[in-house]
């Protein structure tokens, strides 16, 4: 696929989110309250402006970028990293729910875990970076 047929499906994708989010609005379908918006609808609208933002900003200070055989190497270890990490931090997790059950709401849960699989694959990447 090439680079505007990418950027097309990437600005039809949030604005359907968009449009989705409207119809929801105007429907009044979803809860009334959802994630500290006023409902579902407002979300997909809040998260459709800003992959308009990401993509819009993305095409801008597009920039052709090198990479090697070794950088390659790298994040292929790093994501071997990450899926490990995330086995064992599953599995902990599995235990730990049958000894004390996790009360935390679970797209709260969820957001930490994502935000902490991201930190796991970034500094796994930059620290064997420095080693190979």
């Amino acid at each position: 696929m090439d680079r505007k047929m990418s950027m097309r499906l990437k600005f039809l994708w949030a604005f359907g989110l968009m449009f989705l989010g409207l119809m929801l609005d105007h429907f009044n379908l979803g809860t009334d309250t959802f994630l500290g918006y006023g409902s579902v609808g407002t979300f997909l609208i809040y998260i459709g402006i800003l992959g308009l933002l990401v993509v819009g900003l993305g095409d801008l200070l597009k920039r052709d970028k090198m990479k090697d055989e070794r950088m390659e190497f790298v994040a292929a270890k790093a994501m071997r990293v990450t899926f490990l990490v995330f086995v064992v931090v599953a599995f902990v997790l599995m235990v730990v729910d049958g000894i004390q059950p996790i009360t935390m709401p679970y797209h709260l849960f969820l957001s930490y875990l994502v935000a902490g699989m991201l930190a796991v694959l970034f500094f796994s990447y930059k620290i064997l970076l420095r080693v190979y």
